[in-house]
């Protein structure tokens, strides 16, 4: 492994810092990018930002967070009241070295937004090599701190556990706990992946969201499986091709928060059957399942009934008969028990 690769703690003591007119020589696009060279107690890093208009905030109310959190822990659905301020939230997006595991895999820039000022405001934090980790690091923490709520997508399997990772071999910052972590892949999964055919989430924003009425597209984008050759690339010297992969990571961040609102007012909707020129069929079933799966059968009910009346392809249609049948039963069985709750209390009472 290259010399570079080598987590090692940076002393601003023993660092030489890069002086301003070697950094521009060296990448004359920083300030294109929204770019400075910050500081902190672990030496320099670079962060640039960024504010868009788009996407708006959506604020969601108690009833939708609960339903989010349904499946998960019960002590996390105690702090599900944190997750009902949309300022507390803190999206959040990894673009690493690609090695499979193991101490090799780093996060080299790691893409943040937030709501603020009717807009979102994206920073990013770049390392231009390996000793400058200790610093994005420590600032990623700082700003958990004052946004415990971490929103991401496919973060529980992929991005946090690599963080989480990296913090503890610092051995000098503690790994920042959130109050609450919302992975939008899982309910994005359950509602289109019939639809969609994939749950990767640029192809959710071509075919879910409207690319067009996004305000950005990914014709230009950069494969992902190209960025970490991009930065190894960089690293050494060879390329400076990196505006791109600042681009991939912003549309990412703003892909991530319009998908996150477009679920929040889905969910919403408490049950109410949607007509079909606001959902498609297997969108209807997509939320069937949704609602099925935490606990809320009345509901999934409703939305099953309404994929079937709409149409749905033979295959699924079978299934969706199959689900109708078991939401029918456990909902007869809920208002059975609720019954006979009612009449023991009232006995109780009398």
């Amino acid at each position: 492994m290259a010399a570079f690769l080598h987590p090692r703690r940076a002393s601003p003591r023993r660092r030489v810092p890069l002086p301003s007119p070697l950094i521009e020589e060296a990448y004359p696009s920083w300030p294109a990018l929204g770019a400075e060279i910050g500081r902190n107690r672990f030496g320099e890093y670079v962060a640039a930002r960024q504010w868009y208009a788009t996407p708006g905030m959506y604020e969601p109310d108690a009833q939708t967070m609960e339903l989010l959190l349904r499946s998960r822990a019960a002590g996390e659905q105690v702090r599900s009241n944190h997750a009902c301020d949309p300022e507390k939230w803190l999206f959040l997006d990894t673009e690493a070295t690609g090695f499979i595991g193991g101490a090799g895999n780093l996060a080299f820039l790691i893409g943040l937004a937030w709501w603020e000022s009717g807009g979102i405001q994206i920073e990013q934090l770049f390392m231009r090599d390996a000793a400058e980790e200790y610093s994005i690091l420590l600032e990623l923490a700082r700003r958990i701190r004052e946004r415990p709520v971490l929103v991401t997508f496919n973060g529980k399997s992929f991005d946090w556990p690599l963080l989480a990772s990296r913090f503890r071999m610092t051995r000098a910052i503690a790994v920042p706990v959130p109050k609450v972590h919302l992975d939008f892949l899982h309910p994005a999964r359950e509602i289109w992946k019939l639809q969609v055919g994939s749950a990767k989430l640029g192809h959710l924003e071509e075919r879910v969201l409207g690319a067009e009425s996004l305000g950005w597209s990914r014709r230009e984008d950069i494969d992902s499986a190209l960025i970490p050759g991009i930065y190894f690339d960089y690293v050494c010297g060879r390329s400076h091709r990196l505006e791109g992969v600042f681009r991939h990571n912003r549309m990412d961040l703003r892909g991530l928060a319009a998908l996150a609102g477009r679920i929040l007012q889905m969910v919403s909707l408490n049950g109410q059957a949607a007509s079909a020129k606001d959902h498609q069929a297997l969108e209807l079933y997509g939320l069937a399942r949704f609602f099925g799966r935490r606990g809320h059968h009345g509901i999934a009910r409703r939305y099953c009934e309404s994929s079937l009346e709409m149409g749905l392809p033979v295959p699924i249609a079978l299934q969706a008969q199959q689900e109708l049948a078991r939401f029918v039963k456990r909902e007869l069985r809920k208002t059975r028990c609720s019954r006979a709750k009612r009449k023991k209390i009232s006995k109780r009472i009398s």
